[in-house]
């Protein structure tokens, strides 16, 4: 206690929560390293850190995509790093599915960060896999970046939520374009705690590492993609 704690965590930590993402997820023992797995105080804020890494300021009419309903962190992290927000709304049909198909082509086109929340909050929907596969094409595509906020992956009622890394490594994805954010507010009641974790590639993580070490630097940083 009378010293300040490291901006990446302990060795300790960070292997136990690559140990977690293995078994949770099926991935190989050890193959989620040090690298690819940041200890947060929760995921709000690393939920407001990506987009303030991932945003490009020099590209005019930055976008981001929330779902709506959504977390009103997804907003506030847009508006700080200087993009604007197109809200992907809950549809009527079953399980209050979003429509990918509705979005216009002129706004995936200035897309760079999409954020998604599976299990959602707050109807609870989980998304299928041929509907990951798709928004995977889609960042293919457009180039955005993927957001995975799965703070309630663990709360379920038949088989535990697949989720975005797992799809990733699946499907081959681009690692740079996908990052999960888990916490232990939701899923362990701990919210006092203050105990969560980012994972994806190596050099995404880095640049959030950047970040949180000098709140303040120059943005965006320089992300190989």
């Amino acid at each position: 206690f009378g010293s300040y704690p490291t901006t990446v965590g302990t060795p300790e930590l960070r292997a136990a929560c690559g140990r977690w993402l293995e078994r949770r997820f099926g991935f190989a023992p050890q193959s989620i390293g040090a690298a690819q797995v940041l200890p947060v105080n929760g995921s709000r804020e690393a939920l407001f850190a990506i987009t303030q890494v991932v945003i490009d300021r020099s590209r005019p009419g930055a976008l981001v995509i929330s779902p709506n309903p959504f977390y009103q962190i997804y907003e506030g992290a847009a508006l700080l790093a200087g993009a604007e927000t197109w809200f992907l709304n809950s549809g009527p049909g079953p399980g209050f599915a979003p429509d990918f198909d509705s979005v216009p082509e002129s706004v995936w086109q200035r897309t760079q960060l999409l954020y998604t929340c599976s299990p959602a909050n707050p109807c609870g929907r989980v998304m299928p896999l041929a509907e990951w596969q798709l928004l995977f094409e889609l960042s293919d595509r457009y180039g955005f970046v993927i957001a995975s906020d799965e703070c309630y992956s663990e709360i379920y009622r038949d088989a535990p939520p697949v989720g975005a890394l797992e799809v990733a490594a699946r499907m081959g994805a681009n690692p740079e374009r996908v990052l999960a954010f888990h916490s232990l507010s939701k899923r362990s009641n701990l919210p006092g705690l203050r105990s969560g974790f980012a994972a994806g590639g190596p050099e995404t993580i880095k640049a959030m590492r950047q970040l949180r070490a000098y709140a303040g630097a120059p943005l965006p940083l320089p992300l190989q993609r």
